[in-house]
């Protein structure tokens, strides 16, 4: 019963701001968020919930030190988990400021939407994090061995109870799915080059964060599903939105500069 009201309280919590949205899908929905999100996320929830029973287990894999990849992980986990949520936002906004101060349309607007990406998956984790306070594996009573141990509230004034989702997991992926959705609208022929090596940077913050015992393998994958949703969602929807109060404040319109394109042909 514990386990299934823990999954219970953690589905609610997610799918809230989704399952509220006022309108049906079509070409070019009025709203944010839209009627079937709130079935994505259920299902991606229940593949969440599926996941943490094999939490322990998998934990143990990524730290026994007889495994080599736990060896090679410790020498390059501690670089990798600086790409977080701090760092993506510094870099897409720097990117966006060259982009303005070059008159780069293109180059602006990647860089604004992926700092914008990363900024709203962060925020929602931390939405999350707060009020579920799930214990991180190292600071669990049992140590790596009870996945299932929460401090409900306490996440917002104990780090140790900032478990689930992963922040560092949430950004690496809400980049990088910015990222190559940019890349489908202006260049559909490098969708591949660009998304494979994207999507596999993405992992490395999560990784490293499982390697330090800072998360259990859940708590990455609901990060993953938080960052690919508004990655997408949100150069989704300024694109075809483009005349929003935030992008007539930081973008201004879209035909103006220079824009920068591409061709990839296989």
């Amino acid at each position: 019963m514990k386990r299934v009201w823990i999954q219970a309280v953690a589905a609610l919590t997610l799918a809230a701001p989704l399952a509220h949205a006022q309108d049906v899908d079509s070409a070019k929905p009025k709203t944010f968020f839209r009627a079937r999100d709130g079935k994505i996320a259920a299902g991606f929830l229940g593949a969440t919930a599926a996941l943490s029973i094999f939490d322990v287990r998998l934990e143990h894999f990524f730290q026994d030190t007889m495994h080599l990849h736990v060896r090679e992980g410790e020498k390059l986990d501690k670089i990798f988990t600086h790409i977080n949520e701090t760092t993506l936002t510094v870099g897409g906004l720097a990117t966006y400021a060259i982009g303005r101060l070059t008159r780069n349309g293109t180059v602006a607007d990647v860089g604004f939407h992926v700092a914008e990406s990363v900024a709203a998956a962060s925020l929602s984790s931390q939405a999350v994090r707060g009020p579920l306070g799930r214990t991180r594996p190292r600071d669990t009573e049992d140590k790596f061995n009870d996945q299932y141990e929460f401090h409900f509230l306490e996440g917002f004034t104990n780090f140790k109870y900032r478990s689930f989702p992963s922040i560092h997991s949430s950004s690496g992926f809400a980049a990088a799915s910015a990222l190559v959705a940019e890349v489908k609208r202006r260049a559909p022929g490098a969708v591949w080059p660009v998304a494979i090596p994207a999507y596999l940077l993405a992992l490395t913050p999560g990784l490293s964060r499982i390697y330090l015992g800072q998360h259990w393998v859940s708590d990455i994958f609901a990060g993953a599903f938080l960052g690919t949703f508004y990655g997408w969602r949100i150069v989704g929807y300024s694109h075809t939105h483009p005349t929003t109060r935030i992008d007539r404040i930081f973008l201004g319109s879209r035909s103006r500069g220079p824009e920068l394109s591409w061709r990839v042909t296989f």
